[in-house]
């Protein structure tokens, strides 16, 4: 008899969130990378999508899209037929979210940067904008770890100094 094998998809969530803030912070600190900025709020917008989801998994709040039919919802999906679920300002959005209104605001200005970076070069980000990287980082860390436990905190892993 096969055994079926337990697996915790907000486990493995939280597991991406935590090693996509690493890598974002990691490079962002890497002398060699000149794509830094760009980098850094990618990864970051990731790692706090996946913080996100799998706080609302824990839960039991569902954070894919939908629409309700009757009693049935009918659920929306990619054009590869995977489902949709909430990007970060929607998880933000959602009145159970348990993110503070500074650190909201701090995440949805580089979401504004990532759009930008989306939709058009950007110029100079390194420069000026470093500090909101520093409190994207430090209050990425603080919620890992008052939402899922002191065992994901990223302190003995990198510097969270952002260079």
């Amino acid at each position: 008899m096969a055994r079926r094998r337990i697996h915790s998809v907000a486990d493995e969530l939280i597991n991406k969130a935590r090693e996509a803030a690493l890598c974002a912070i990691q490079t962002y600190n890497n002398p060699l990378v000149i794509f830094k900025s760009e980098t850094y709020i990618v990864l970051m917008i990731i790692a706090w999508t996946y913080l996100l989801h799998a706080y609302y998994r824990k839960r039991g709040v569902e954070y894919r899209y939908y629409r309700q039919v009757g009693k049935r919802r009918i659920f929306d999906k990619t054009k590869k037929g995977a489902h949709k679920h909430w990007e970060l300002e929607r998880c933000l959005n959602n009145e159970q979210c348990p993110i503070d209104r500074d650190t909201r605001n701090n995440l949805r200005f580089l979401i504004g940067l990532r759009h930008e970076i989306e939709h058009q070069m950007t110029h100079h980000l390194d420069d000026y904008l470093s500090g909101r990287y520093q409190a994207c980082a430090l209050n990425f860390n603080r919620y890992i770890k008052d939402l899922f436990g002191e065992k994901y905190g990223l302190d003995s892993h990198v510097m969270f100094c952002i260079q």
